[in-house]
């Protein structure tokens, strides 16, 4: 077994024309320099999805869905990552090389691989034995669940037998064989006492088997429901290498284009809720797994659509399981995003709701769901009592994680000036006490800057030190202040940076630290962007290309790079950075002209900020003659700059 080499990779997006790739499944039209269509990742009737040529990398501005050609084949068509590889390079004429791995990295692929043809195995199994069980297929029945609806989820069922895996398997005596079941969660191993046989059983007895698929449609975990009464009612797999339940939304996959087509997503509790709505006309519908909504989960859906509808029973588990919802949702919030909370009377789910009162009833609560913010004041106020003094606070005690869970967005402000409304306070005072950093206020008068005339005029008319000859001058040299490095220096080389990441490479020490000043005087943010976008270069790997042309200098580069960051804790600055340099038509030789011609700036600034450092010294009387002879050559030195 062996690995894919990243020089191949880079070589490939460099060959590849993401335009072509994406072109076979999206309507493009040409923009500028780029390519517009509709997103095929959420629903729009306006186009924000952008395909650049030169960067081989595609970016939605609506939900953010972006990548290389290898990752828009991984998210349109399920494929893994290897099989998008290999599925380019079949379409490039390339012949696919691989390095050797570690023991480890085979042993694990193996792994997965076994585990995927035994539960995809199981899976076939528990769908002939459901074909053959006349009580489960009337339990479905009636449930109201048709033979087409239980066929498109799979639907299966787990005989009331402990060893009915053996008739597919083989014996589970044979230790290999259990190991790989074990793993699975399709088994379970008793404890074993001595001189007696491992006790060996499955897991799921007498129950319908509901498949959890991943996005190729591959099975990778199972639901178990039982027919009569008994506890659990319903019985997950555990965490095993191919299923985690919050990286796993049950019916997503049946769910993606129904999704697309009515532009929302319901979520539910339950593997019959969705099956059953599914049935009833709600194809746009998923479900956790038994667990909280994760943040995980909230990403998967946010790509999909941009409106989501979280439906819970009204009893206190629900309100807990919505509540863990909101705290899950509101720092992935942005205000192109609606999310909405449906809670039904107690006596009923969806399933039972839709039933009794029909679908056009349900479609009604639905669009009446309430909204996110109004959940936001019902959670942060429950129990409080806000006429008095103590309730109100008590009410911003609550609110302040959620506040500051949340990013800077227009919603946030609205909620804030709400809840300060409502608690007789300001919005000031709420966000002083939430620690929430309020935008600043427009400068009322303009701040005088000594630019580099004023210094040159300055040095021509004699040395400030015979400013004690006149006290204007005196008092002119006392009111210097030293000049700021222009803030969208810093800017403008995180966006070259981010854009040819070998120049961030290659900059030595003294560039580093100019860069990481000019992010510093510009914002705390911008700071932490840089340090992180400069480590960031440093793990790229230079890949000599073809001539005097590096890999690494590529298209493709930019793309593989894009990749890395989105992996790294400041993703979501990365996207804003990426968003403004998407439509950028820059090239290698323009990018490294710019980064030079930031330096120089910069450079340039400091000079000026050293020269005014002394002159006030000598307006002090506490400048040396050492310090005289450094304010002569900076005065040289801006002259000739």
């Amino acid at each position: 077994m062996a690995l894919i080499p990243q020089s191949f990779i880079a070589d490939l997006l460099n060959r590849v024309d993401i335009v072509d790739v994406v072109g076979q499944h999206v309507k493009l039209k040409k923009a500028g320099a780029n390519y517009q269509g509709l997103c095929p990742f959420h629903s729009e009737k306006s186009p924000s999805f952008s395909v650049s040529p030169t960067k081989q990398f595609y970016h939605c501005f609506g939900c953010g869905a972006h990548g290389s050609a290898i990752s828009f084949l991984m998210e349109y068509s399920g494929l893994g990552y290897v099989d998008a590889i290999e599925d380019l390079a079949r379409s490039a004429g390339l012949d696919l090389p691989r390095e050797e791995r570690t023991a480890n990295d085979v042993a694990r692929a193996q792994q997965a691989m076994a585990l995927s043809e035994v539960m995809s195995s199981a899976a076939d199994w528990y769908r002939q034995q459901l074909k053959g069980n006349t009580r489960a297929v009337e339990y479905l029945k009636g449930r109201g669940l048709t033979g087409e609806i239980a066929k498109r989820y799979a639907l299966g069922y787990a005989p009331d037998g402990w060893q009915g895996l053996e008739s597919v398997f083989g014996s589970y005596t044979n230790d290999e064989v259990a190991k790989t079941l074990v793993e699975g969660g399709l088994l379970i191993q008793g404890e074993q006492s001595e001189g007696a046989p491992v006790k060996r059983y499955d897991r799921f007895r007498d129950r319908i088997m509901f498949p959890i698929r991943n996005p190729k449609g591959q099975t990778i975990g199972f639901g178990g429901r039982i027919l009569d009464q008994g506890e659990p009612k319903y019985l997950n797999s555990p965490e095993t290498p191919l299923f985690s339940k919050g990286n796993t939304l049950y019916g997503l996959f049946e769910a993606r284009q129904a999704i697309r087509a009515q532009e929302y997503v319901l979520v539910c509790e339950g593997y019959m809720d969705v099956v059953a709505l599914a049935q009833l006309g709600f194809p746009n519908v998923v479900a956790t797994l038994g667990t909280a909504c994760t943040a995980n989960h909230v990403r998967m859906l946010l790509r999909q659509t941009d409106k989501v509808v979280f439906s819970f029973d009204g009893d206190s588990a629900g309100q807990r399981a919505a509540q863990r919802a909101l705290e899950a949702c509101l720092p992935l919030m942005s205000d192109d995003k609606e999310i909405r909370f449906l809670f039904l009377p107690t006596e009923h789910d969806p399933d039972s709701y839709v039933r009794a009162y029909g679908a056009t009833a349900f479609e009604k609560v639905i669009k009446e769901a309430m909204s996110i913010s109004s959940f936001f004041f019902k959670v942060v106020s429950e129990d409080h009592e806000l006429t008095t003094p103590e309730g109100r606070a008590h009410t911003h005690h609550a609110a302040k994680p959620l506040l500051l869970s949340m990013p800077p967005i227009a919603l946030r402000t609205q909620i804030l000036r709400e809840l300060a409304i409502r608690t007789n306070t300001t919005p000031a005072e709420l966000e002083s006490f939430c620690g929430l950093t309020a935008v600043p206020a427009p400068a009322q008068q303009a701040r005088s800057q000594i630019n580099s005339n004023s210094f040159a005029n300055s040095n021509r008319q004699g040395a400030p030190w015979q400013a004690s000859k006149g006290s204007a001058k005196r008092v002119a040299i006392q009111n210097i202040e030293p000049p700021k490095a222009p803030t969208d220096l810093a800017e403008q080389m995180l966006r070259v940076i981010i854009q040819f990441p070998h120049l961030g490479k290659s900059l030595d020490a003294n560039k580093r630290s100019l860069a990481l000043k000019a992010a510093e005087q510009r914002s705390t943010k911008a700071l932490s962007l840089m340090q992180d976008l400069l480590s960031q270069c440093d793990l790229v790997e230079l890949i000599p290309g073809e001539g005097n042309q590096s890999a690494t200098a590529g298209a493709g580069a930019f793309a593989m790079f894009q990749d890395q960051l989105s992996r790294s804790e400041l993703a979501p600055l990365y996207e804003v950075l990426r968003n403004r340099v998407m439509g950028s038509d820059l090239d290698l030789d323009g990018a490294t002209a710019d980064l030079e011609g930031a330096f120089k700036k910069l450079e340039l600034t400091h000079l000026k900020q050293e020269m005014t450092a002394i002159a006030q010294k000598i307006a002090g009387s506490t400048a040396d003659d050492q310090d005289r002879a450094r304010y002569r050559e900076l005065g040289e030195k801006l002259k000739f700059s």
